[in-house]
């Protein structure tokens, strides 16, 4: 299975943060933008890469079920020059449940308005569709 994930609502805005895929097979999760705030205000000053950190819990929670059927997963281009960062920790938050896992099924590329994903992501982000999953500060604390 091919994944492409997409964002909605970045990630340093003061607004819900949407990521999602769909190729087949579809999954959200939102960052709630009060929960967002919270972990970016208390943690900013212990992880500077704060922003890459939560970028990537959020696509890791997104996948995380459909691992095993994933033969590539391509994340959209959300912040040039950080795909590196991106990559190490979203890898570190799959190598403690799937510990084989190939690091060279990511891929970093654009995305585009009309792939699936961007939809899914954007009709989530403006109320249309419900996502799957709402993020808990718990969650996301758990893997910074």
């Amino acid at each position: 299975m091919r994944i492409e994930i997409d964002q909605s609502g970045k990630i340093e805005s003061y607004i819900n943060t949407i990521i999602a895929f769909r190729n087949g097979e579809q999954f959200s999760v939102l960052l709630d933008r009060k929960t967002k705030n919270e972990i970016i205000t208390n943690y900013r000053g212990k992880y500077k890469d704060i922003i890459y950190r939560l970028f990537a819990i959020c696509i890791f929670y997104c996948i995380k079920t459909y691992l095993d059927k994933t033969q590539k997963i391509i994340i959209d281009i959300e912040y040039k020059g950080r795909e590196k960062d991106i990559k190490k920790h979203l890898l570190r938050f799959i190598w403690r449940v799937k510990p084989n896992f190939n690091k060279d099924i990511i891929q970093f590329d654009i995305i585009g308005k009309k792939s699936r994903a961007h939809r899914l992501a954007y009709q989530t982000f403006i109320g249309k569709l419900a996502p799957n999953r709402i993020l808990t500060k718990k969650e996301v604390e758990e893997l910074l």
